[in-house]
């Protein structure tokens, strides 16, 4: 693997030069420039504009020099802010000059708030003495402060590595090394395990878990649009297999174990461009995070969205091939080893519900349920599509090929047998409705730790499976809905909507029938509506024939029964009615008025249609009469 990334945005790269008074700092960028030592240097240079044709990585490029006179403070502290990357110098023959950077320099920075690549350069290398190592003397500065990528020795005046000073500060900015590797462990960072453990699944293409001789090399062109040579492969392998244990396997193919080893070579032999070359291939931007271009498809709109037939198969897949013991449910080290490849996992597919106040089937133990995995992406794909695109990128869908076709427009109240049901239960804010919320997901009655805002499960009907998501929404809140100015499309999103009582409080019905009405007005009089009473048991006869009453009036069906113990035919019904909307939509005034328009418009065009034919039939009456006549006047004629 070789090659040399692209930069991944055309900015200017401001590199400023910085240390002690006499340290040789504008001797070093007159010396760089110009390829002379200024024998009379000016006490500071002026900013030097490099046009990125003109620079090794082809982007612009400030070099900054500084002073350190009272007078220039505040232009050094505002080079310092603007800084890409910082040039720290001192003066290798003097050890008061390198004691600065610990006592002066960088804590300096830090009370600027600068937090970019520092080079530490030693200038004045020629007259270094002999017995003093470079990086014996800088060794604990560097592992006191992370924030200095890389040091080295220059001269000025014998023009020794003074262009390379410059040239590792573009690098490390272009190519910056902290997010890549710790030198100080000598292992690659995390976040950077993370996206290569991704990039290694898609380059897998057989699913054999290593990368065989065709798929190392089609990642090569991929990358870097030359193939490995017979003799390059070779040598390839022989590194690996002599400086890493299970590099390879058994069949001499490279493992994960080899593929991330070989990049830490890279590194530590100062070719951080491949590597960066490699991630910004498959989409990663400098903060190891898919680029926002990657996720921007036109299937990642803002508008809700279901999974396709071939974006379930997908994840049902993406769950079978991660549950190693066949359990139907995801262990911690399964969940863990399953997201390995995102830079963290998602919220949604955290234990805890209280970071979106959403819940999903789990088992007894706590553990991701097949059913509760599903129910999860489906509810994502209403919440928000763009982070379903990203997970399932992160999981190694292959974007180019399959995103577009992963999920498509969901079109509410539209479809006869919908995948996802939105459904909100609107209840009286002093009634607590969170043991039929949690019963979705929560037939065992497991306690949940947080607050629950609703829940999403997998309901089958006639044996088709959908996803109901049920969310709890106080009915104080129905006129805010009704009255906002998106309105429209907040309700058109609702599959469904409930509305619950308690059957031992009579009270509460006549408020909340006020309210299911101006819902369902407010919805254009297509939002299905259930009623949904709870303790059953404490109900008067008197109030079951009020509310039988109202059911009919309303011209919907009787309420359902909710039951902690067997609460599945609830979910079922509310699956169903948002199919199937017939004897749910209530004779709202709006809606009367609607049907009486639209019955008064039938009868007018009844009676303009009989008046048509009526016309028709004596027109036609006519041109009978006149053409009998005209015969008989024809036959007496002739006679």
């Amino acid at each position: 693997m070789n090659g040399k990334g692209n930069q991944e945005e055309d900015s200017v790269v401001y590199i400023t030069v910085i240390g002690d008074q006499g340290v040789g700092k504008t001797s070093l960028i007159a010396a760089a420039a110009t390829e002379t030592f200024p024998d009379n240097p000016p006490p500071v240079l002026p900013p030097a504009k490099l046009p990125a044709d003109t620079t090794p990585e082809g982007v612009p490029v400030v070099i900054t020099d500084t002073s350190t006179r009272s007078e220039d403070k505040e232009a050094l502290e505002a080079a310092c802010r603007q800084a890409s990357v910082i040039v720290l110098c001192f003066r290798m023959e003097k050890l008061e000059s390198l004691r600065r950077i610990s006592s002066y320099w960088m804590p300096e920075l830090k009370r600027l708030h600068v937090q970019v690549p520092v080079l530490l350069v030693g200038c004045k290398s020629d007259i270094r003495p002999a017995d003093q190592s470079l990086h014996k003397a800088v060794l604990p500065i560097v592992k006191s402060y992370p924030q200095i990528e890389t040091c080295m020795e220059c001269s000025s005046k014998k023009l020794q590595f003074v262009g390379e000073v410059f040239y590792y500060a573009l690098k490390a900015v272009v190519y910056p090394m902290t997010p890549l590797y710790d030198p100080e462990s000598q292992l690659l960072q995390p976040l950077c395990v993370r996206a290569l453990k991704r990039i290694f699944a898609l380059c897998d293409q057989d699913k054999d878990g290593v990368l065989n001789d065709i798929e190392l090399n089609e990642f090569q062109m991929r990358c870097f649009n030359a193939p490995l040579q017979p003799e390059e492969l070779a040598g390839v392998k022989e590194v690996v297999k002599s400086r890493m244990e299970n590099g390879l396997s058994p069949k001499g193919f490279l493992t994960f174990q080899g593929f991330l080893f070989l990049h830490a070579l890279f590194i530590e032999r100062g070719r951080l461009e491949t590597t960066w070359a490699v991630l910004s291939k498959f989409g990663y931007g400098k903060d190891l995070k898919l680029r926002g271009e990657l996720l921007m498809l036109k299937t990642a709109q803002d508008t809700p969205m279901q999974l396709t037939e071939f974006g379930e198969t997908y994840f049902y897949d993406i769950f079978n091939k991660f549950d190693a013991d066949n359990d139907a449910a995801l262990s911690t080290r399964e969940q863990e080893d399953l997201f390995s490849s995102f830079p963290e996992a998602p919220s949604l597919l955290q234990r805890s519900s209280t970071s979106s106040g959403i819940i999903f089937e789990r088992t007894k133990k706590g553990l991701l349920t097949r059913n509760g995995f599903m129910a999860m992406w489906n509810y994502l794909a209403t919440k928000s599509p763009k982070e379903l695109i990203a997970s399932a990128i992160y999981l190694g869908l292959d974007c180019e090929k399959d995103g577009a076709i992963l999920a498509q427009l969901l079109e509410p109240r539209k479809m006869q047998e919908p995948k996802v049901v939105q459904c909100s239960l609107f209840s009286h804010d002093e009634m607590d409705v969170s043991e039929a919320i949690a019963g979705l997901v929560q037939p065992n009655n497991q306690s949940s730790s947080g607050v629950i805002l609703g829940s999403a499960g997998l309901v089958e009907k006639n044996k088709k499976t959908s996803t109901l998501v049920l969310r709890s929404v106080p009915l104080s809140l129905a006129p805010t809905i009704i009255e906002a100015s998106d309105r429209s499309s907040r309700l058109s999103t609702l599959d469904a909507a409930a509305f619950a009582f308690d059957w031992s409080k009579p009270k509460q019905i006549s408020t909340l029938v006020e309210g299911m009405l101006s819902l369902a007005s407010a919805a254009g009089d297509t939002l299905p509506c259930i009623l949904i009473g709870f303790n059953r048991d404490q109900a008067s006869e008197s109030f079951v024939a009020e509310v039988q009453m109202i059911c009919d009036s309303l011209g919907i069906s009787e309420p359902l029964n909710f039951d902690p113990r067997d609460s599945g035919s609830v979910y079922s019904n509310l699956v169903d009615a948002a199919s199937t909307p017939e004897g749910h939509i209530p004779e709202t005034p709006s809606l009367i008025a609607t049907k009486r328009h639209r019955r008064l418009v039938a009868r007018i065009t009844m009676y303009a249609g009989i008046g048509t034919l009526v016309g028709i039939a004596g027109y036609l009456s006519y041109r009978a009469y006149r053409d009998y006549r005209s015969s008989s006047d024809r036959a007496a004629t002739a006679t």
